[in-house]
């Protein structure tokens, strides 16, 4: 029985040495010049000047008056007409500010400069981050790319609601966008009287 445990630990050692020695590792260096060649669906724009303003886009979003927002609209449209409970989300897909909001954002920015937007509200003990949006999930889009960013949120005690959209400022395409309802649990004093 000994000589079979010696006789295992001896091909398992020379496996693991064999294993180590005949792995080859390659490390290769990456150039600055050669991450900046990357094809990107939507190119960077950074050094192109746009004289739109966010709120006259905002205000031309809100009128449909970009064809590919007509047809952006008239797309989703049918999606939501059927469905009572889900017409706010009409006003998600082409952005429109919550009435009465804690905070309303309107920027032109640089792509990844949108992940610095992020809001933290309380829940009890649980802190949830809105809108996170990691740059790195959107691969198509330079991160110099230039944007408008809107968002708008309503925290309060009982509940949290938010939306935000990011739109190209070339194409006037949306490129992410979404809409949150947190409600909010009652505080835990409430429960001790």
């Amino acid at each position: 029985m000994k000589a079979l445990f010696v006789l295992c630990q001896f091909c398992l050692s020379i496996f693991l040495i064999v294993g180590i020695i005949g792995t080859n590792v390659h490390a290769e260096v990456v150039e600055n010049d050669r991450l900046e060649s990357v094809n990107y669906l939507h190119p960077e724009n950074r050094g192109e000047v746009f004289t739109e303003t966010v709120d006259e886009f905002y205000q031309a979003l809100r009128e449909r008056k970009y064809p590919v927002n007509q047809e952006f609209y008239k797309r989703n449209q049918r999606l939501y007409k059927g469905n009572i409970h889900m017409q706010n989300g009409l006003d998600t897909i082409l952005f429109k500010e919550i009435p009465d909001a804690s905070v309303n954002i309107r920027k032109k920015v640089l792509f990844h400069e949108v992940e610095e937007f992020d809001y933290i509200t309380w829940d009890a003990n649980i802190h949830y981050t809105y809108p996170d949006i990691d740059i790195n999930y959107h691969q198509t889009i330079s991160p110099h790319r230039q944007v408008y960013f809107f968002f708008s949120f309503k925290d309060t005690e009982k509940e949290f609601k938010g939306r935000y959209a990011v739109y190209d400022v070339e194409t006037k395409k949306p490129l992410a966008g979404g809409g949150t309802y947190i409600p909010k649990y009652p505080k835990y004093e409430n429960y001790l009287k």
